[in-house]
């Protein structure tokens, strides 16, 4: 899937990376990510809680699983060339 972004499968990504990416995401994709992620919140509820739309939350969610995605291709391709 796509969506899923796993640590486990990398040993070159320590969770404390994975973190400080999330930490530079912009402020709605970091706030949406959080909240869906890491506290298990619906759409609905972000949506209440930060006066958005569904799909507002649905939309800034996906954008920030890509943006955080790509940095990890980034990461794993320097540290591919590293040890290579």
């Amino acid at each position: 899937n796509n969506e899923n972004i796993s640590v486990e499968s990398n040993d070159n990504i320590s969770m404390k990376t994975l973190l400080n990416l999330i930490q530079k995401l912009p402020e709605g994709y970091r706030m949406v990510f959080n909240l869906y992620v890491m506290e298990g919140y619906s759409h609905k509820e972000i949506a209440e809680t930060l006066g958005i739309s569904e799909n507002t939350s649905k939309s800034q969610l996906s954008r920030a699983r890509k943006v955080l995605q790509e940095k990890l291709k980034l990461i794993n391709a320097v540290c591919y060339e590293q040890i290579a």
